[in-house]
């Protein structure tokens, strides 16, 4: 087995910015072992597995993690009549199932199993058009799905053939999931908290694999795929949410979901599994270290770690592990949602107006509301509407760390909140930091956070993503730009040079391709375009 290379020193140094929030992935065991409850794994192995289980091959440490994914537009959802008044009782995770943990040997096959299919009035129509990836950034994790024999950095957009056909991505932290055109998810990247839903080996890590289909309902049906952090999820076409890994805080996990009284807090999902009280849902999307589902009826939940009021609500330090209950996010009446977009560790909702609202960690006016721009611990809670966007009709947004970037109908792209580290692709010499209702400047006198939603001098936009602190654009011509902290190759233009403005990917993969989507990762970036088969 190959050892796990690490970058070079110099790719993972740090970005020369601080920046507060959640803390990156480390060893996190002892402190596990000694400040969490004790919880119950969420599948045993048998006896005669626990017997004969052989040792995970050992590897590399994980290079230190900087989050955050992108994911691709939620599937379209028509509701049907109901056809049932009850639904079948939820398959629940036992400690008797026979089927292998996540620790053992990728050659051990699960045994297959019955689970009931529950009931469901939408239709969430899957994507069916399939797409050529092109890959690049940093991948010593296996983030770029190359396999084990491929190089872990990649400069420029490189098509990557085990993609080939997939019609469906997300982008997460340090992994990604693909649905394919014959309804499997397939998984690569990290694995330390079971982040890809199966077994693996460190081979098994870095080429996308299929997530094992007995944990599903026979004839299941995906539409959606969306990553986090440490978390997977899936949409089914019929409206249900699974998922599995876990949640992170500042001091590691957090843990997935509250079990029975025996078994207490799990806090790490080994396999897949349906997310209690989701229903008719018709879309999903991950941020860092939280989740948000969108119902047929306009209803909005949150669930994760809520530290900073991802969760839309308030929690104490001793309830806050009932975040990890779906809970239903409080908007006015008469308001009803749209669609949701999950950024690193804030989020944004539009209505049925065209008007959007934000939540979260504020403290770069990242939200849009500029309210606590500029303190340390701000937060927007319960969400609010974002007045500099009315009229703007914007029609998704997205975000990292202390930034965000919004898409209008029109094909405008507006961005804000921290600058210093180029997030924003302008020319912050050009902004006005003289005038502080604009711009808040830095002890030094440098512009530091845009307050307003700005708009970027490039040709009308298709398609978005966000990273912790660069972005992807793709143009209404199939153009892709990039822009933002560029360490480990992220921004796709060849070099490691920080890239101050939005500027075209003129890789010569991508030169003649007219590219649909993109998604930033913490360290690497995905751009797909329209499959031509031969």
């Amino acid at each position: 087995m190959p050892p796990r290379r690490a970058p070079p020193s110099r790719k993972r140094a740090a970005s020369p910015i601080q920046k507060p929030g959640p803390a990156k992935r480390r060893d996190t065991k002892d402190t596990e072992d000694t400040k969490a409850p004790k919880a119950v794994k969420a599948i045993k192995a048998t006896k005669d597995t626990k017997d004969t289980k052989a040792a995970k091959p050992s590897k590399p440490s994980a290079p230190a993690k900087t989050t955050k994914k992108a994911a691709p537009q939620p599937a379209k959802s028509t509701t049907q009549k109901e056809t049932a008044t009850t639904t079948t009782k939820e398959t629940a995770t036992t400690t008797k199932e026979t089927a292998p943990t996540i620790k053992e040997t990728a050659t051990t096959a699960a045994k297959p199993r019955s689970i009931a299919q529950p009931r469901s009035t939408v239709t969430n129509e899957p994507p069916t058009t399939k797409l050529q990836v092109f890959v690049f950034g940093e991948g010593s994790a296996g983030e770029l799905g190359l396999g084990p024999r491929k190089g872990t950095e990649v400069s420029r957009p490189r098509p990557n053939p085990n993609l080939a056909g997939v019609v469906s991505l997300a982008t997460g932290g340090m992994h990604a999931l693909a649905l394919t055109a014959d309804n499997k998810v397939l998984t690569w990247g990290i694995n330390d908290h079971a982040t890809l839903g199966r077994d693996s080996t460190w081979e098994g890590e870095s080429t996308p694999t299929a997530v094992p289909a007995n944990h599903f309902p026979d004839g299941t049906e995906f539409a959606q795929v969306a990553a986090g952090d440490s978390l997977s999820l899936v949409l089914t076409k019929d409206g249900f949410v699974y998922g599995w890994g876990t949640f992170r805080d500042q001091n590691g996990v957090f843990g997935f979901r509250l079990g029975s009284a025996k078994e207490g807090v799990i806090r790490v999902q080994e396999e897949p599994i349906r997310i209690p009280g989701l229903k008719n849902i018709t879309q999903i999307s991950v941020g860092n270290d939280f989740a948000l589902a969108l119902d047929a009826s306009g209803k909005v939940y949150a669930w994760g770690n809520g530290q900073q009021a991802e969760l839309g609500r308030r929690l104490i330090e001793r309830r806050r592990r009932e975040g990890l209950v779906p809970t239903r996010i409080g908007f006015p009446k008469k308001t009803t949602i749209v669609s949701v977009h999950a950024a690193a560790n804030h989020a944004f909702a539009i209505d049925s107006n065209g008007d959007t609202w934000a939540w979260g960690s504020n403290n770069f006016g990242q939200t849009g509301i500029i309210s606590g721009a500029g303190q340390d611990a701000a937060v927007v809670c319960p969400p609010q509407k974002v007045e500099s966007l009315v009229g703007s009709k914007v029609k998704t947004a997205n975000g990292g760390l202390h930034h965000s970037i919004a898409l209008t109908e029109s094909g405008e792209c507006l961005v804000w909140g921290r600058v210093d580290g180029y997030q924003t692709g302008l020319d912050i010499s050009t902004l006005p930091v003289d005038d502080e209702s604009k711009v808040i400047a830095d002890p030094r006198g440098r512009p530091r956070i845009l307050l307003h939603p700005t708009p970027l001098p490039i040709p009308p936009a298709a398609y978005i993503a966000a990273g912790s602190d660069h972005n992807l654009v793709v143009t209404a011509e199939g153009k892709a730009y990039s822009w933002g902290f560029n360490a480990t190759y992220q921004c796709g233009q060849g070099n490691d040079d920080e890239v101050k403005t939005a500027t075209l990917i003129n890789g010569k993969q991508v030169r003649d391709e007219k590219l649909v989507w993109a998604g930033a990762g913490g360290q690497y970036g995905m751009l797909a375009s329209h499959l031509q088969e031969q």
